[in-house]
C-alpha cells in the first residue's frame, strides 16, 4: 500500500510548477503586504482615508464615483470638515479611498451634500484610543490575528506538502482565511501600482474556492473517481465565482456602480457561502464512504471547514447589513465571534488533525517543527531574562564602563544556556511526544531480550506481537529464508526470492515500499533483515487501523529493531547447528569406539 503523500504526487511540468511558485508568491507577498498596511494603522503610523472619524459604505444609487457616508464620529476629522450621515464623497482617483495614508498626509476630496457639491480638505490623522476609534483599533488587532493564524497554516501546509495535490489545494485555499484590511500600501499612490495591487488581494480572496476540488480529491481518495461532470459543474462554479469576485471588486475599485442591479456587494458572500457548503458536502459524502480507520480525519477537517464557514457567515451578515466589511459601526460581537473561528477553533483542528492524524504525511515534520521552535522560544526568553536580571543587580558602573565586562557577561550567559540546551529540549520532547517515546522505549527494550531467547520459533512469534503492538494493531507476517532459496512464513505463505521488493532491499538495505517499486506484495512497508550482504529474512506490515502514515522515527525504529532480531535469528542458528554439530561429533566417537571394539573382539 503506498504512502498517501507519495500517492497524488504533482505530475506537472516544471514550468507549470514554477508559474505555480510564483503566483503564490505574489499572492502571499500581497497577504504580507496588506497585514502589514493593517499594523501601520494599528500603531498609527498611517490613517484611514486620512483617518476620517466614520463609516464609508457601497451604495448602489450613489454617483458613479461617490461613497456613502453612513457614520460620523463626532468632533472627528470627517466632523470638522463639515461632512454628516448620508452624505457622499469622492476622491479624486475614486480609488484613493482605498489608499492608506502617511500621517499628516493633505489631500482633497468632494463632498456631495443634498445634491450640492463642494471640495474639502483633510489632513490624515492616527487612529485615536478612544470610543468607537478604540472599538475600531481592536477590531483591526482581531483582524490581523486571524490573519496571520491562517496564513502561517497555509504556508506550513504548502511547504512540507508541495507535490501533493490535496495539500497543495487545502493550503492555497487557506492562504485566503482571514480578513484583512481591504487597502492599498501608501506607496501605491499611481494606479500603475495600485491595481495590481487590488487585483492580486482580489485573487488572494478568490482562493477560497479551492476547498471544493480540495474536498472533492479527499473524497476519491477514500471513495474512488467521482463522475467527470462533478469536476466540469465544479470548474464552471470557479469560474463564475472568479468572474463575480473581479467584477465585485472593480466596482469597489472605480464605483461604478455597475453591480447595482444584480445585489451589488452581496454578491461576494453567497459565492463564498456556496462554496464552503459545496466543500463540506463532498466531505461529509466522503465520511460516509470511508473505512472507520479514515472517519476521524474526515471530521476533523469537516469540523474545521465548518468553522471557517461559520466566520464566513458572520461576514456576510456583515457585509449585507452594512455594505462594507466589518464597518465601524454596528455590534462588535460578530468580529470576536469571527476571530475566534479564523483564528482559533479552525486552526487549533487542523493542527491537531496533522499532528495526530498525519494529513498529508505532515505530522512528523510538523512536531519537529513544534519542538525546536518552543525549544529556541524558551531559550530566548531565558537569555533576555537573565540579562536583564544580571543588568540591574550589577551596578551600572560595571555594565556599562568596559566592553570587557560586557563581554564576559554575554559569554557567561552563552555558556550556562549551551549547557542546558539539551536538558530544555528533552523536557520538551517529553512534554510533546511522550506517548512516542514510551512506545520505542518499550520496542529497544524487546529488541536487547531478544538476544536471550533460545528458540527461533519464540522469537518470531514474539517480534511479531510486538511490532502489531508498536503499530497499533497493524498486519505483521516475518519471511525467513528456506533451504530451497524461497522466503516462508510461519503460516506456509511463501514469497519468490526475485520479488521486485526483496531485490529493491538486497540493493538499498532499507526498509522499502513495495507497491513504489512495482511489487505485487500487499503490504504497507517491507523490512529487511541482512545478514552479510544477503537477505536472511523480512517483516511485510500492513498499514495501520487508525488510516496513519508510518512517521520516518517510527520506521526508522522498527527497521533497526528488525535488523537486530534478524542478526540474534541468525545467532540462534548458529548456536544451533553448532549443538546440533557436537553431538554428531559425539555420536560418530561413539560409534567409532564401538567399530574400533568390535574389530579388536574376536569372533
Amino acid at each position: 500500500m503506498p504512502n498517501r503523500a507519495e500517492s497524488a504526487k504533482l505530475d506537472w511540468p516544471r514550468w507549470q510548477q514554477a508559474l505555480l511558485i510564483a503566483l503564490l508568491v505574489l499572492v502571499i507577498g500581497t497577504k504580507m503586504t496588506m497585514l502589514v498596511n493593517s499594523v501601520a494603522l494599528r500603531a498609527g503610523l498611517t490613517g484611514e482615508f486620512g483617518y476620517y472619524g466614520g463609516a464609508l459604505v457601497l451604495d448602489p444609487k450613489a454617483a458613479p464615483g461617490f461613497v456613502k457616508v453612513a457614520e460620523v464620529e463626532p468632533d472627528g476629522p470627517l466632523a470638522r470638515a463639515g461632512v454628516r450621515k448620508g452624505d457622499f464623497v469622492r476622491t479624486k482617483p475614486s480609488y484613493d479611498r482605498l489608499r492608506s495614508k502617511l500621517v499628516g498626509e493633505q489631500f482633497k476630496f468632494t463632498l456631495d451634500q443634498d445634491g450640492v457639491k463642494s471640495i474639502r480638505q483633510l489632513t490624515t490623522e492616527p487612529v485615536p484610543d478612544r470610543g468607537s476609534a478604540r472599538e475600531y483599533r481592536t477590531r483591526t488587532l482581531l483582524n490581523i490575528f486571524a490573519a496571520i493564524v491562517a496564513l502561517l497554516i497555509s504556508c506550513l501546509i504548502l511547504w512540507r506538502g508541495w507535490g501533493n495535490k490535496s495539500a497543495m489545494l487545502l493550503g492555497g485555499a487557506l492562504a485566503a482565511q482571514g480578513s484583512t484590511v481591504l487597502s492599498v500600501p501608501p506607496w501605491a499612490s499611481m494606479q500603475l501600482l495600485a491595481l495590481p495591487m487590488w487585483w492580486l488581494s482580489v485573487l488572494g480572496s478568490a482562493l477560497v474556492f479551492l476547498l471544493i476540488p480540495f474536498a472533492m480529491r479527499m473524497f476519491e481518495e477514500s471513495a474512488g473517481p467521482l463522475p467527470r461532470w462533478h469536476w466540469h459543474g465544479v470548474n464552471a462554479f470557479i469560474a463564475l465565482a472568479v468572474f463575480g469576485y473581479a467584477l465585485f471588486t472593480w466596482d469597489m475599485f472605480a464605483l461604478t456602480n455597475s453591480l447595482g442591479w444584480i445585489g451589488g456587494a452581496n454578491n461576494v458572500p453567497l459565492l463564498v457561502q456556496i462554496g464552503y457548503l459545496a466543500s463540506i458536502a463532498y466531505l461529509i459524502a466522503g465520511w460516509r464512504k470511508s473505512a472507520a480507520a479514515s472517519r476521524n480525519r474526515f471530521a476533523l477537517i469537516i469540523f474545521a471547514l465548518t468553522a471557517y464557514w461559520l466566520a464566513a457567515l458572520v461576514a456576510a451578515w456583515g457585509i449585507i447589513q452594512t455594505g462594507s466589511y466589518f464597518a465601524r459601526g454596528g455590534s462588535g460581537a460578530p468580529m470576536y465571534l469571527y476571530t475566534l473561528m479564523v483564528g482559533l477553533v479552525a486552526p487549533s483542528l487542523l493542527a491537531y488533525a496533522m499532528l495526530r492524524h498525519k494529513l498529508f504525511d505532515l505530522g512528523f515534520a510538523v512536531n519537529r517543527t513544534l519542538v525546536y521552535g518552543t525549544v529556541s522560544a524558551v531559550l530566548l526568553v531565558g537569555i533576555g531574562l537573565t540579562e536583564y536580571a544580571v543588568k540591574s543587580l550589577l551596578p551600572k558602573v560595571w555594565t556599562q564602563g568596559s566592553v570587557f565586562i560586557s563581554a564576559g557577561l554575554a559569554l557567561g550567559v552563552f555558556l550556562i544556556f549551551h549547557r542546558i540546551h539539551h536538558s530544555v529540549e528533552h523536557a520538551i520532547e517529553r512534554l510533546f511526544f511522550r506517548k512516542w517515546q514510551v512506545n520505542e522505549a518499550a520496542l529497544k527494550r524487546f529488541a536487547a531480550a531478544a538476544g536471550h531467547m533460545e528458540q527461533p520459533e519464540a522469537l518470531a512469534g514474539h517480534f511479531t506481537t510486538e511490532l502489531a503492538r508498536f503499530t497499533s494493531g497493524a498486519a505483521v507476517a516475518l519471511y525467513a529464508r528456506t533451504a530451497d532459496g524461497q522466503y516462508a512464513s510461519a503460516s506456509g505463505e511463501t514469497v519468490d526470492a526475485d520479488d521486485l521488493a526483496l531485490a529493491a532491499m538486497r540493493a538499498e538495505l532499507g526498509p522499502m515500499v513495495p507497491a513504489e517499486i512495482g511489487s505485487p506484495l500487499d503490504a504497507a512497508l517491507a523490512l529487511p533483515m541482512m545478514h552479510q550482504a544477503a537477505l536472511a529474512g523480512f517483516i511485510l506490515l500492513g498499514p495501520k487501523p487508525t488510516g496513519e502514515d508510518y512517521r520516518p522515527d517510527e520506521v526508522e525504529a522498527m527497521a533497526w529493531a528488525t535488523q537486530q532480531v534478524g542478526l540474534d535469528l541468525q545467532a540462534i542458528r548458529v548456536r544451533e547447528l553448532e549443538l546440533s554439530n557436537a553431538r554428531l561429533a559425539a555420536q560418530n566417537e561413539t560409534l567409532a569406539g564401538l567399530v574400533t571394539a568390535a574389530a579388536l573382539t574376536p569372533a
